[in-house]
C-alpha cells in the first residue's frame, strides 16, 4: 500500500520533546489509532517490527495511525515509567485532536501494551489491542489491577505461549479483570519478540476489526 501522507511531528511533554510519525492511507481519513512501542530503556522505539506491523495493519483497513517515541528512548534520564508513558500518550491524543483526528482505538506491544491498557482505564476508546502486556508494569506506581474493570470496550489480547520475558499467564491474569469483551489469542511456539508470527498478529487484528464492523 502506498502511504499518501507520512508526517514526522514533534510535540512537548513537560520539558521533553518527543518525536512521532503520523500516517494516513488517504488525506480525508479522520479516525486514528495510537500504536505504542516496547520498553524505552531496553531498546524499544516506534520503529520496532511488531509496532510497524500493527501500523501497517491499521493503515490497510483505512485508519490513520500515530506512533511516537516515549520519553527515555533518546534521553534515558527523561524516562518516567508507565505513569510517564501514559502522560506521553495523553499528549499524543491531544496532538491528534489538534490535527482534526478522532481517536478510535489504541494498540501496544509489551511496555506499550501495558501503557495502552492503563491509558484505557481513564480515557475512552472504542477498542484496545494488547500484545504481550505485563500486569506488573500495568500496576507500576501502586496502580491497582482492579482498575482494569474500567475498560468496557472490546479488547484483543495476544501472547506468545513460550514468552520468557513476560510470562504467558499475564494475558489470562489481565483479561480476567477487564469488564469489556476480551478475545485472547495464544500464539503457539512463540516467545516475546514475534520472530515467527507477525503475519498471524496482523491477521488476528484484521479479524478482530472485521468482527467489530470496521
Amino acid at each position: 500500500m502506498d502511504i499518501l501522507i507520512s508526517e514526522q511531528i514533534k510535540f512537548k511533554v513537560g520539558e521533553s520533546e518527543l518525536s512521532g510519525i503520523l500516517e494516513k492511507p488517504r488525506p480525508e481519513v479522520s479516525s486514528a489509532i495510537l500504536v505504542l512501542h516496547p520498553h524505552p530503556l531496553y531498546g524499544g522505539a516506534m520503529n520496532n517490527p511488531v509496532v510497524s506491523s500493527l501500523v501497517h495493519t491499521f493503515l490497510d483497513i483505512d485508519f490513520a495511525t500515530f506512533r511516537f517515541d516515549f520519553r527515555g528512548v533518546n534521553i534515558r534520564s527523561d524516562y518516567d515509567g508507565i505513569p510517564g508513558a501514559v502522560d506521553d500518550t495523553v499528549a499524543a491524543l491531544r496532538l491528534l485532536e489538534h490535527h482534526g483526528l478522532n481517536l478510535k482505538g489504541i494498540a501496544g506491544y509489551s511496555f506499550g501494551g501495558s501503557t495502552a491498557l492503563r491509558f484505557s482505564t481513564t480515557n475512552r476508546v472504542d477498542f484496545v489491542v494488547s500484545v504481550s502486556s505485563s500486569l506488573a508494569l500495568f500496576k507500576e506506581g501502586a496502580y491497582q489491577a482492579t482498575q482494569l474493570a474500567r475498560i468496557d470496550c472490546p479488547v484483543l489480547m495476544m501472547h506468545g505461549v513460550s514468552d520468557l520475558t513476560v510470562p504467558f499467564e499475564n494475558m489470562t491474569d489481565i483479561s480476567a479483570q477487564i469488564k469489556g469483551e476480551v478475545k485472547c489469542v495464544s500464539i503457539e511456539n512463540e516467545g516475546h519478540f514475534y520472530h515467527h508470527s507477525l503475519t498471524q498478529v496482523q491477521n488476528e487484528v484484521k479479524l478482530f476489526m472485521e468482527t467489530m464492523g470496521f
